[in-house]
């Protein structure tokens, strides 16, 4: 009886020893394919995967006062980065939060192929947007002007619309 009970346990601990190899083993063969994963800075078959930056990066402005009746957005583009003209927006918040749209004249664009809106007006580069307020509004008036844009990377990103909303003061 006695030399059954040690067979068992003998039997049973190299069970147990067998089956903690195996889970070392899968835990370690997890860890080395997740480290390899991370190290590879290439996509699935060796080619490299882009980096795009930030949309804020991609697409920066500043805001100047012309005239009390005046705004100017300067726009700077990331190179082969573009803005979509159509999806350009410009209305003023009034403290009580109701909204008015202005109609902004944009400069001539560029004529462009998108994947995502088909055959499009873009902005690479350098954009000036001059915004004049609606008679009886000026910069004292305390509105915000809320802008409305969306672009692209030339790689294949497509940000989501933007929306910003930037004091109006002297």
């Amino acid at each position: 009886m006695q030399l059954w009970f040690s067979n068992a346990i003998r039997h049973n601990s190299k069970k147990h020893c067998h089956n903690s190899a195996v889970k070392v083993t899968l835990v370690l063969l997890a860890l080395l394919v997740s480290t390899a994963a991370a190290a590879q800075p290439s996509g699935l078959f060796g080619g490299s995967r882009p980096s795009f930056l930030d949309v804020d990066e991609a697409f920066r402005f500043y805001t100047s006062l012309d005239a009390s009746d005046a705004v100017t957005i300067q726009w700077t583009v990331a190179p082969e980065y573009y803005l979509y003209q159509d999806k350009f927006g410009f209305s003023l918040v009034a403290p009580d939060g109701t909204t008015r749209e202005l109609d902004v004249t944009l400069p001539a664009g560029t004529s462009h192929h998108d994947e995502f809106f088909g055959d499009v007006v873009v902005y690479y580069g350098n954009l000036t947007t001059p915004v004049t307020l609606p008679a009886g509004i000026t910069v004292d008036s305390r509105y915000q002007l809320q802008i409305r844009y969306q672009g692209c990377a030339d790689a294949g990103l497509c940000y989501p619309p933007q929306t910003r909303l930037l004091e109006i003061t002297p």
